[in-house]
């Protein structure tokens, strides 16, 4: 089923970067990798499907109403508050149980440190904690920024899992990476983005097998004739 069509989307900033003119589609119950460097228009893409911006120009069409969870790509917890305090705190505005905050922490391994204050989190515990809140309630749409950063090999094929389970759920994940491998090892479709512009789009497999291309590193960088 046909979850979102995008059509010539644009948002400018001021210093001229962006997103220009994606025109996308995205099923529901699938993996999308939004794959790009630094400046592509990932977070801009993202910032626009989740409401944070509004599009200058273009259209963005849901054919079924979506309740979102998100991971931004960075959250400056309370530093003098606890892990379980935070996801209290955010687990009230969704009306999630005790049980069910308690099993995410379980989840991102940081039961044991549950009530150890933000402040003494290294960055991939905060990262973790901040995948943890995502997690919350039953969302049909996840959307994570950026997921990858700050966490160490484990835990990036410990995200890839959870990703996956998520999507077994039948939830539908949007994600942003500048890591290709790891995009091609959980993505079903794929935008590539270079500097507000879509490069590749549609179905990884497809894409990969019509270019005659070994892998999507490879397919980018002759994209980018490098």
């Amino acid at each position: 089923m046909m979850l979102l069509e995008a059509n010539k989307l644009s948002y400018v900033y001021d210093n001229n970067r962006g997103l220009l003119e994606a025109s996308f589609s995205l099923q529901t119950g699938r993996v999308l990798a939004l794959v790009g460097g630094n400046g592509a228009g990932k977070s801009t893409l993202i910032r626009l499907l989740t409401g944070q911006e509004k599009q200058k120009s273009g259209e963005m069409i849901w054919h079924k109403p979506q309740t979102i969870r998100y991971m931004p790509d960075d959250v400056d917890f309370p530093s003098m508050l606890s892990a379980i305090e935070i996801l209290q705190l955010l687990a009230s505005f969704k009306n999630v149980d005790k049980e069910e905050q308690e099993n995410v922490l379980r989840r991102v391994a940081l039961w044991d440190v549950r009530k150890q204050r933000v402040k003494q989190f290294s960055k991939g515990m905060r990262q973790r904690l901040n995948l943890a809140q995502s997690l919350l309630g039953n969302g049909s749409l996840l959307i994570l920024d950026e997921p990858t950063n700050g966490l160490d090999p484990f835990w990036i094929a410990e995200l890839k899992k959870l990703m996956l389970e998520e999507k077994n759920k039948g939830c539908t994940v949007i994600f942003s990476t500048h890591l290709l491998a790891f995009a091609e090892e959980v993505a079903d479709d794929v935008l590539v983005l270079h500097e507000g512009e879509i490069l590749i789009s549609g179905a990884l497999k497809e894409i990969l097998l019509q270019e005659d291309s070994p892998s999507l590193e490879n397919l980018w960088l002759k994209k980018l004739n490098l």
